[in-house]
């Protein structure tokens, strides 16, 4: 940042009381010589598209780039039929399920300056969610930072010698032309926002391996149709497992 050169300074004094209020004033100051920051936000989900939001508010200071390795916004409140893999070649992000709910009021779960519609339920379906957030990023015109079918393939700090603020080298590939190089660019900072539900974990279970039924995690589950006249056994009561009414 370059020097303020100050041209003419007038201090004004407010007495309010026993409160003694200084007010500095410049007539003319250089602007600064300041480059917006280079932010990278990995993933176009709620977190990134809201980071996406407060970054793009202050151009003069930050230049955000969203990194989406999908063709759309939303995250894990994409609903998709498909389980496993995708048609590139990527894990399927999205957990949900058909007849999924907010376990949360929408009263609680919209950001402050983007309520949800009136006329919506409190507990809603995640199609609803998702339509929120296309909402969001069209209202607040968050789509021109956004880098659709954009993988992050690494992360790297680096040390730039005249500075002693850390940068980022983000590596990204194009996940519909696989011919493509990988390309590579320096980011003043990163944010990581890809969220926690899209890798399954499953824990050591003693004797699943000798099960002969059929055993899938939550993350893969759509539907019950497959489910019609068998015993079922859920194992964890956290969010995942209040599918079971739906069974």
């Amino acid at each position: 940042m370059g020097k303020l050169e100050k041209q003419r300074e007038h201090v004004h004094t407010l007495k309010a009381g026993s409160s003694t209020l200084l007010i500095l004033s410049l007539d003319k100051v250089d602007p600064p010589d300041m480059t917006a920051l280079k932010v990278a936000v990995i993933g176009a989900g709620a977190a990134g598209l809201c980071a996406a939001r407060y970054l793009g508010a202050k151009p003069d200071v930050f230049q955000p780039v969203v990194f989406e390795q999908t063709g759309r916004i939303g995250g894990t409140w994409v609903y998709v039929e498909e389980t496993g893999q995708d048609k590139n070649g990527l894990p399927i992000h999205s957990s949900m399920y058909e007849t999924l709910k907010t376990n949360l009021p929408k009263e609680i779960m919209a950001f402050t300056d983007f309520p949800f519609r009136d006329t919506l339920p409190s507990f809603i379906g995640h199609a609803d969610v998702l339509k929120y957030l296309e909402d969001y990023a069209d209202h607040f015109k968050l789509l021109r930072h956004i880098k659709f079918w954009t993988v992050v393939e690494s992360v790297t700090p680096i040390k730039k010698e005249e500075s002693d603020r850390e940068k980022w080298i983000v590596k990204v590939k194009n996940v519909l032309d696989k011919s493509r190089p990988v390309e590579s660019d320096v980011f003043d900072a990163v944010i990581v926002c890809n969220g926690h539900y899209s890798v399954p974990y499953t824990p050591p279970i003693p004797g699943l391996e000798e099960f002969k039924g059929d055993f899938i995690h939550s993350h893969h589950y759509r539907r019950p149709d497959g489910y019609k006249d068998k015993i079922v056994a859920m194992i964890g009561a956290g969010n995942s497992g209040r599918i079971s009414p739906s069974i």
